[in-house]
């Protein structure tokens, strides 16, 4: 049998796997600094402060990991991409001790090589970036106005993705890269799929190349409806896409790509995070996931994206319950559910 770590690299490399872990009890994800603000010896709940880009975040509540932080009400750096070279100051990211920090979150989190995937999340991908900057309206009419130095801006966050990439293998050498830039909104695209395509697959081709050259999977999140990308992420080579939210065809998608991509997600958030939910409810929704699911055989993992911390805490109780009920390979224990 398996360990969970064994496991849960089998299902992110498409190789065979004994049964389905729980996610967020095997992979550690250490977060690259830099892209927000974080000031946890004066720790303030619902503070704002900057990042090292100059924008500003304000912290949603006391838990970090689920409560998250936005870009602080009515922030701007700047006004328009017309003008991104005379206020955007990339991190001066070689001064920074990323190896001390990101060994600092290993240790912090209680990593255990024999035990946990190793993954570094780099927050703020291209298209995120720049709404952070300069807010989702004018970000998304950037395309149209002001294509050649959008084009300009994201070859350069490209590079300095990449270079980031360098330095998280070289400080802790994980097992993949995690990487972020929400794309979707609840029932389609927040951009054509041929906006996506000229503006943003470019440089996802250059990550997924590069990670796989270092010998690490490519785990991308993006939030959403993506349905109208899924093949193209399949031809980049993205090793795992994430949260694959219920709104997506999730069944579909892992009938046709499942072999090729893994799909994290199919867990509906509504349920898990509603106040209206009973735990029989919110038990139950588990088990339809792995029902569907886990009976194809192919490359899914139970996933959603945390907003209430003690139903976080269950979320993961149950998904060992279920796992630990039929952790002999065999789908069909999943049927009966």
């Amino acid at each position: 049998m398996q360990t969970a770590k064994e496991a849960l690299l089998a299902i992110f490399k498409g190789e065979p796997y004994d049964f389905i872990p729980e996610y967020y009890s095997t992979a550690k994800s250490l977060v690259f600094p830099g892209e927000r603000w974080i000031d946890m010896e004066n720790f303030d709940p619902y503070g704002t402060g900057p990042d090292m880009w100059g924008v500003l975040w304000t912290n949603r509540g006391p838990n970090p990991m689920v409560d998250g932080n936005m870009v602080a009400k009515d922030f701007r750096l700047f006004e328009s991409m017309e003008d991104w070279k005379d206020h955007v100051k990339f991190p001066p990211i070689d001064y920074v001790p990323v190896g001390d920090i990101l060994n600092g979150m290993k240790m912090g989190m209680g990593y255990k090589e024999d035990e946990n995937v190793l993954e570094v999340l780099l927050l703020s991908g291209a298209f995120e970036r720049m709404n952070e900057m300069i807010g989702m309206e004018e970000a998304l009419t950037s395309f149209y106005e002001y294509p050649d130095e959008v084009h300009e801006f994201f070859d350069k966050m490209c590079e300095y993705k990449l270079h980031c990439i360098d330095l998280a293998f070289e400080a802790v050498h994980p097992d993949g890269i995690y990487m972020h830039d929400d794309w979707g909104q609840n029932n389609n695209m927040f951009f054509s799929p041929e906006i996506w395509r000229e503006f943003i697959k470019p440089l996802e081709k250059r990550y997924a190349d590069h990670i796989h050259e270092l010998g690490m999977f490519y785990h991308h999140h993006s939030c959403g409806y993506i349905m109208q990308i899924i093949p193209d992420l399949v031809e980049i080579g993205v090793d795992v896409i994430d949260p694959m939210m219920v709104e997506n065809d999730v069944k579909g998608v892992i009938e046709q790509y499942g072999d090729k991509l893994t799909f994290a997600g199919g867990i509906n958030n509504r349920i898990i995070d509603s106040p209206e939910t009973t735990p029989e409810e919110r038990l139950a929704e588990v088990e339809r996931a792995f029902r569907e699911y886990a009976p194809l055989g192919k490359r899914w993992l139970p996933f959603y994206i945390p907003a209430v911390t003690e139903r976080f805490e269950e979320y993961i109780a149950n998904v060992h319950k279920v796992t630990g009920s039929a952790q002999s390979g065999d789908w069909n224990l999943w049927k009966n559910l």
